[in-house]
């Protein structure tokens, strides 16, 4: 083969290859928009140069004129999102390579009338984003969506969306955005209300130990899986730890280990997103924490969990996700 007749042909490789991305991209896109419809991805705030921790709420305000026999709440978030419904907590997730939007269905918590939905994300750094849709049966498919629907709050505030409420959020655009893609659907057929079938377990903060470093560490009697809330008075910051095993670390060790608790001015109760093994709990700072809070799990529906990701020989552990930002 000439010279000529090799590039011509590399050309036509190309070019092959070309149309054949184009034409999984459009296959992609048409099942995501199948799911998630015209939803954007929003965000806080588009002035990423300095390094700092951000939050947001994103709330709407809908109303269902009957009872609903099913409502598929669709939301994935980076890094952390936790999404209420009419003051109650439904879902809640961590961005992990692939990212995963997650699929819950809501009807039990929506009424007839008036329904809040708000939508908390956090990220220890500066970028990150959400995307959200709602289905609901007898109103139609996408009738929620990020980007039209939902006002952005600085403040945690979970009332209904005001009408004179003009802060939009950050709009980067509809699926696929970098780094998300296509974020894969899972499927999560319990809320976080209705896999903590069991009575929370509440500490007081006189109940924890303050060490010499002045952390205050929780040692459980026995291992406990569920979420975990932290509540507090004031804003001031905050870090966290947990670890299985009920014997403590050294304080230097969880210092270098403990990850910042990103929330928002006016939030009293902070909720880890990925609902875990718990055999001590290491707060750093927090200097207005009031209790510490641990919603139990049963063991059969902890692969299940929202916020949990199940792996070939168990859950998946979170890894480092964040810059070092030393507490307060």
């Amino acid at each position: 083969m000439t010279r000529n007749g090799r590039r011509l042909a590399l050309i036509g490789l190309v070019m092959v290859v070309l149309v054949a991305g184009r034409g999984v991209h459009r296959m992609w896109a048409r099942q995501l928009s199948h799911l998630t419809g015209d939803a954007q991805w929003v965000w806080s705030t588009d002035a990423l140069e300095r390094i700092h921790q951000e939050a947001g709420l994103f709330v709407a305000t809908f109303r269902v004129e009957a009872p609903a026999r099913s409502a598929l709440l669709k939301v994935c978030g980076d890094r952390e999102y936790v999404a209420y419904v009419n003051g109650t907590v439904a879902g809640c997730g961590w961005s992990r390579p692939g990212f995963r939007l997650d699929l819950l269905d809501i009807a039990h918590l929506l009424r007839a009338g008036a329904n809040t939905l708000a939508v908390e994300v956090r990220s220890p750094t500066p970028a990150g984003g959400v995307l959200v849709a709602l289905d609901v049966e007898g109103a139609g498919s996408n009738v929620v969506i990020t980007g039209r629907s939902f006002v952005f709050r600085r403040r945690f505030d979970l009332s209904p969306a005001r009408p004179d409420e003009a802060l939009p959020p950050t709009q980067w655009g509809r699926p696929p955005r970098f780094p998300w893609g296509y974020p894969a659907a899972v499927s999560r057929p319990w809320t976080v209300d209705e896999v903590s079938t069991e009575e929370p377990l509440r500490w007081e903060v006189g109940a924890l130990r303050v060490t010499k470093g002045g952390a205050r560490l929780l040692t459980l009697d026995r291992p406990v899986f569920g979420y975990l809330w932290l509540e507090f008075e004031g804003d001031d910051s905050a870090s966290l730890w947990t670890d299985v095993v009920s014997p403590p670390f050294a304080e230097s060790v969880v210092r270098l280990l403990a990850q910042p608790v990103v929330r928002l001015p006016g939030q009293q109760r902070w909720l880890d997103v990925e609902p875990r093994i718990l055999g001590q709990i290491w707060v750093l700072g927090g200097r207005s924490l009031r209790a510490v809070e641990v919603w139990p799990v049963p063991g059969e529906l902890s692969s299940t969990a929202p916020g949990a990701v199940a792996g070939r020989s168990g859950l998946v552990q979170r890894t480092r996700w964040t810059t070092r930002i030393p507490p307060g």
